[in-house]
């Protein structure tokens, strides 16, 4: 509600005429979310809207299309959040979109209790991982893609740690187009699951918040990348904020 009430000062100061609000996977898998959303609106006027997976992919979609300037080929989008991961396939101008309610804050929170981690905690989220792959993804016209690319914290994250970007020198244009491989992030993955989180914030430069989920968040890029298989993926800094406004755009 403070951050809300911040923004709302800030759309005041510069007479904004529109604003655009939507909430994802957490708040549209709470039962309570209309509850939430009434009170969010009154607190602060700002009027949000609840989206489905499908759009939320489909947006993520759009911006990543757009930083990337993609090329019309099979390529597999996934935005990996906190509450859910969305996934896209584009093939020949045809669109498949799929999203599930796997993401780094939801699993660590379930599966990742310790700190650091136990080995049959990761053994146990690992398959559940998989199985919700297995899952949700039965139904993807190929699972035989030609990339990847990746946007959503973890993947930004993992794109400044395996680049050795810091924190003050954040340019989304230095993170747009970085590869990184899979092999590296599963190096990265072993090391990090050893220390404890306030020794991941010394040692990555991170804020605790994300220090704290990004092991999950790490093994379930991993383990997309398996599934596809995959070998190597293409980071995205853009995600669902530029998707509304290339929304916004086309709708004016």
């Amino acid at each position: 509600m403070d951050v809300l009430r911040a923004f709302e000062r800030s759309i005041h100061a510069y007479r904004v005429e529109m604003t655009v609000a939507v909430a994802t996977g957490v708040v549209r898998q709470a039962e309570n979310r209309e509850e939430f959303l009434r009170l969010l609106r009154e607190g602060t006027g700002i009027g949000i809207r609840a989206i489905t997976g499908e759009e939320e992919a489909r947006l993520s979609a759009v911006a990543v299309h757009h930083a990337l300037h993609m090329e019309r080929k099979p390529r597999l989008i996934v935005d990996l959040g906190g509450g859910s991961t969305e996934f896209v396939l584009a093939n020949c101008g045809e669109c498949w979109s799929r999203s599930l309610p796997v993401g780094a804050s939801i699993l660590t929170e379930e599966y990742l209790k310790t700190d650091p981690p136990k080995g049959s905690d990761i053994d146990a989220l690992r398959d559940f991982i998989r199985q919700k792959l297995m899952n949700g993804l039965d139904r993807i016209p190929s699972r035989r893609v030609f990339s990847m690319a990746g946007t959503g914290g973890t993947i930004v994250t993992l794109s400044m740690l395996l680049h050795t970007i810091s924190t003050r020198d954040l340019d989304p244009h230095r993170i747009t187009g970085l590869k990184i491989t899979k092999e590296a992030i599963q190096e990265l993955f072993g090391e990090m699951i050893t220390l404890k989180r306030e020794e991941r914030v010394t040692r990555y430069g991170l804020d605790a918040g994300r220090a704290g989920v990004l092991p999950a968040g790490v093994l379930l890029t991993t383990e997309i990348m398996d599934f596809f298989p995959l070998e190597q993926l293409t980071a995205c800094f853009s995600d669902l904020l530029e998707g509304l406004l290339w929304e916004y755009m086309g709708n004016v």
